[in-house]
């Protein structure tokens, strides 16, 4: 059952009254004439309402960089009286990511775990803290290659503070409705002060269900091997020769760990001014694709060839990542396929290892 309903008008206006107060982040469209079709969708902070698009199938990339940025400094430092002393860098812009899909939603989720394993990241826990998430239910797959449905990901049932699933037009087909289901008492407060939404009548609820009974037909799965059982395929194939095969393709420019929501490896460097005594340490995304990621003291590399590192991603995204946090590594969103300059296709390696077993 639908908490409210609220039309898309009604939508923009709550939006606009949010960024009042907040940053918004939120799918834009932009023309890129080379493509087909020739608009891309990114998530962008923008100043109104009327600059999102929420009838966006998918984001080149997800959100993420707003919670973990690309690069960000941990703490400045200073020379004193023969020490040091150091100043945490926190980023609490209240901020407010709008059109935010299941599979993205995941993500989050995912990275609300491990940054809060065995050492919590203030960092990222402070941008989290900031953050309302107001998302966008798909109603079918964004686009071709996807296997979110595989991988539990194409449905969302917390991580938001509310979350909208687009009904259709109106009675007179001029403007979209959305059912809304609250995820906080934030997304509740949220919507019910403002006035602008309605308890949903009879026909709001039958509507509501075929929705949700139009999108389980929607998707399918591209997997031959169930998300439960990837682990036991995956720990008889270690030594294939698919690794090999595949990897003769890969350039090793970790494309696919940039685009990736839920990678979030990274690497640390101190930065000193030795005049002023003074500097900084940050840190920047990393990834297992690139050749330098193994590369430890010594100049040892434990793990030089792209096979290993083809397969140690593969085998993080299904399996480890989600025996470590409890939460599944990868969710389905093909953005590392469609990323690949190689056209290395994560579904096909998944069913290739299947009938070799």
């Amino acid at each position: 059952m639908a908490d409210r309903i609220i039309r898309h008008s009604d939508l923009m206006k709550l939006v606009d009254e949010v960024a009042r107060k907040r940053r918004i982040i939120g799918p834009v469209a932009r023309s890129v004439p080379e493509c087909e079709p020739p608009v891309r969708y990114f998530y962008e902070d923008v100043e109104r309402a009327d600059q999102l698009d929420l009838s966006f199938r998918y984001c080149v990339y997800s959100p993420k960089r707003f919670l973990t940025p690309p690069s960000e400094t941990l703490f400045a430092f200073d020379q004193d009286d023969g020490g040091f002393v150091a100043a945490p860098q926190y980023d609490r812009r209240p901020t407010a990511l709008v059109g935010v899909h299941p599979c993205d939603i995941h993500a989050i989720r995912l990275y609300d775990r491990v940054f809060d394993l065995e050492h919590r990241d203030e960092h990222y826990f402070a941008r989290r803290g900031a953050t309302m998430i107001i998302g966008m239910d798909c109603p079918g797959p964004c686009t071709d290659g996807v296997f979110c449905k595989d991988m539990g990901a194409n449905v969302a049932e917390a991580g938001f503070d509310a979350m909208l699933y687009p009904l259709g037009t109106d009675t007179d087909g001029d403007e979209m409705r959305y059912a809304v289901m609250f995820g906080t008492k934030a997304g509740r407060e949220w919507l019910l002060y403002s006035r602008q939404s309605a308890a949903p009548n009879a026909d709001d609820e039958r509507a509501f269900e075929k929705y949700q009974a139009d999108k389980e037909a929607a998707f399918s799965f591209a997997l031959r091997t169930r998300r439960e059982d990837l682990a036991e395929l995956l720990g008889r194939s270690y030594d294939s020769l698919l690794w090999d095969a595949t990897a003769r393709r890969c350039y090793s420019c970790g494309s696919c760990n940039l685009s990736c929501p839920t990678c979030y490896c990274f690497d640390i460097t101190d930065e000193t001014d030795l005049a002023s005594g003074s500097g900084r340490r940050w840190r920047e995304w990393d990834g297992c694709h690139l050749p330098e990621f193994a590369l430890v003291a010594g100049d040892h590399n434990f793990r030089p060839k792209a096979a290993s590192r083809l397969r140690h991603r593969i085998y993080r995204k299904a399996v480890w990542i989600q025996e470590r946090s409890g939460v599944v590594g990868c969710v389905g969103c093909a953005r590392c396929d469609r990323a690949c300059t190689a056209k290395i296709n994560s579904v096909e390696i998944y069913n290739q290892l299947a009938e070799e077993a």
